[in-house]
This record gives C-alpha cells, sequence and structure tokens, in this order.
C-alpha cells in the first residue's frame, strides 16, 4: 500500500443554467448555489524554514486559482454556445453570459473546473487528483482520477 498526502479547498457560486435538450425541467433556465472542491497531491515541502514547509500546496494559493473560476461564474448565466434559441432571447440584455462551448451540465462544469485548476497549479510536484463539483446540496459530479 502506498500511503500520499492530498489536501482539499472549496468555493462557492451561484450561477444560472439551461440543459436545451433534457427530457425534464432543466430544459428550463435555473440556476444553483455551486460548490466546487479541488483535491491536490503531493509530497510535504521538506526544506526547513521555507514558507511551505509540512505542506503539500498553500491553500491561499489554491484559492486563488479558485477564486478565478468563482469570478467567472458568479452570479452569470451559463450558456451553451449552441442554445441559438436562448441565446437570441438573452443577448444584448446587459446580464452576465458566461459562454461556454459544451452543454452546462454539472459533469461538463466539473471537466472544464478540473482542465481550469490543472492548468494553473503550479506547485512543485502536485498534481491535481480531482475536482468535485455540487450542483444541489445532494447532487454532485466528480472527474480526475478514481
Amino acid at each position: 500500500m502506498s500511503l500520499s498526502y492530498t489536501v482539499a479547498k472549496e468555493v462557492e457560486f451561484d450561477a444560472g443554467h439551461r440543459v436545451p435538450n433534457h427530457k425534464s425541467k432543466c430544459k428550463n433556465p435555473h440556476g444553483h448555489r455551486y460548490r466546487l472542491q479541488a483535491v491536490v497531491e503531493g509530497p510535504l515541502g521538506d526544506e526547513a524554514g521555507a514558507s511551505d514547509e509540512g505542506m503539500v500546496v498553500d491553500f491561499s494559493d489554491l484559492k486563488a486559482i479558485l477564486t478565478d473560476i468563482h469570478d467567472v461564474f458568479d452570479h452569470g448565466f451559463i450558456i451553451y454556445s449552441g442554445d441559438s434559441r436562448l441565446w437570441k432571447r438573452l443577448n444584448g440584455a446587459g446580464w452576465k453570459l458566461i459562454n461556454v462551448e459544451f452543454v452546462p451540465t454539472a459533469e461538463n462544469l466539473a471537466r472544464w473546473c478540473y482542465d481550469y485548476v490543472a492548468f494553473h497549479l503550479d506547485w512543485p510536484g502536485c498534481k491535481l487528483v480531482r475536482v468535485n463539483l455540487w450542483e444541489t446540496p445532494t447532487s454532485v459530479a466528480t472527474y480526475g482520477e478514481k
């Protein structure tokens, strides 16, 4: 058995979306209180007296990346670029619209967040293991390693 350290950081944001081809009520515009968690694995910093001594990653550095994601989505409406019906209604209304190239399901948003964090995580020896994105308190999508 191999043991390792993981740390996690979370942020929350409020955003609207719609799943245009959904068989039920999710085809309607609606909103959620999303909770995003990034899980990072790595060795402990072992340089005596260093700022990162005893840390996998500095929580404040991970928080900065997650805050960037928060700022992209918070109080905005996530809209699939292929949802021409909704684009025609909302474009030009002065709303915060976030254009994405995928249907904005929790699963697809989790992958987008994973890719963003993985690209911006610049901490020696660390890797992003997974992100968890709660769309509701009881519904979570995970993207990353099993």
